[in-house]
């Protein structure tokens, strides 16, 4: 089931004349005129269709929704068709490099322009111009697409198991520490997942999980040593520096989407029944993130000192991999 993210019209805020007015083939004049920029409050949608091939591409009623979905403001039904009629080059507004290149695809519901796809990240709060008309008739591999999603990974709530993307602000959900908690904000961002981004796959039972759990290679989990200065004592793991050890490895993609959760202070929370942290505002969560994100995240640390604090004490990645490389229980 071929699933990617999208953005709806009703996100973009256009300036210029508008690439989306037509049903059938971009417009002209938008290259080197237009920009639009992404609402800071937007959240990127996903998209899961059911095709008999893995390309998405102009004229192929196959292309059908896999589940009713609301998108851009209308309400879709199982089987509605969805297309991408023509698709632009852009570029985040400023930038001359044609390395910052991302391409868009432009997606039709049922016949009608309603929103866009891309084959890079795209950031709420950002603005893109568009530089050139990439195709009026594109195909392009699912792959290729942003996202490879890891959602779907169950996280502990006061109202039972749910998939992190459907978790709310508001929502509570279960903390090994201090019972269940509000969730104060989530964020959703896509990253290239080759090399070093990498998702860390942990296979069932590894740590404790009860499906197999992909998380970012930043990703604290908690462990117990076995042997060493910390045996027997609870401390907070990155996930890169875990694999190699049995079941863990990495699980590279084209593109994943990762959710992360933050909330009033630090908290350890139950993902397929592992044990792994909430976001902890700090250095390493601002440089992952877009512009407006980081902002807001700097805003609440200033505000909020406590909710810089670990929720554990935080043991150096490289020290973590010296001392696991002794036998661990988890």
């Amino acid at each position: 089931m071929p699933t990617f993210g999208a953005w709806q019209l009703s996100d973009l805020a256009i300036t210029g004349p508008d690439p989306f007015a037509s049903n059938a083939t971009a417009e002209s004049d938008a290259v080197g005129a237009t920009s639009f920029t992404i609402s800071p409050s937007a959240a990127v949608q996903q998209v899961q269709l059911n095709d008999n091939d893995a390309s998405f591409e102009d004229a192929d009623s196959g292309q059908q929704l896999a589940s009713g979905a609301v998108f851009d403001g209308v309400s879709w039904a199982a089987g509605d068709s969805v297309e991408t009629e023509y698709s632009y080059i852009i570029r985040p507004s400023g930038s001359t490099d044609p390395a910052d290149n991302i391409t868009i695809y432009v997606l039709e519901y049922e016949g009608q322009v309603h929103g866009i796809a891309s084959s890079e990240r795209l950031f709420a709060g950002q603005s893109y111009d568009i530089v050139a008309i990439d195709s009026n008739d594109p195909v392009v591999a699912y792959s290729s697409m942003a996202i490879c999603f890891a959602a779907g990974s169950l996280i502990a709530t006061k109202q039972g198991p749910m998939p992190v993307d459907r978790l709310r602000e508001g929502m509570r959900v279960q903390t090994m520490d201090n019972g269940y908690q509000p969730l104060r904000w989530s964020g959703r961002w896509l990253v290239n997942g080759r090399g070093a981004n990498a998702p860390v796959r942990f296979a069932t039972g590894v740590l404790g999980n009860s499906r197999p759990l992909l998380l970012s290679g930043q990703h604290r989990v908690l462990v117990r040593p076995e042997r060493g200065p910390l045996k027997g004592e609870e401390i907070p793991v990155a996930a890169r520096a875990l694999v190699g050890q049995p079941g863990i490895s990495r699980a590279p993609c084209d593109r994943i989407h990762w959710v992360h959760l933050l909330f009033e202070s630090h908290e350890v929370l139950f993902a397929e029944d592992a044990r792994a942290e909430s976001l902890l505002p700090g250095p390493s969560a601002l440089g992952a993130v877009g512009p407006d994100t980081a902002r807001f995240l700097r805003e609440i640390r200033d505000a909020d000192p406590m909710s810089t604090l670990p929720a554990r004490p935080i043991v150096p990645t490289g020290k973590a991999a010296r001392i696991l490389r002794l036998k661990q229980t988890v």
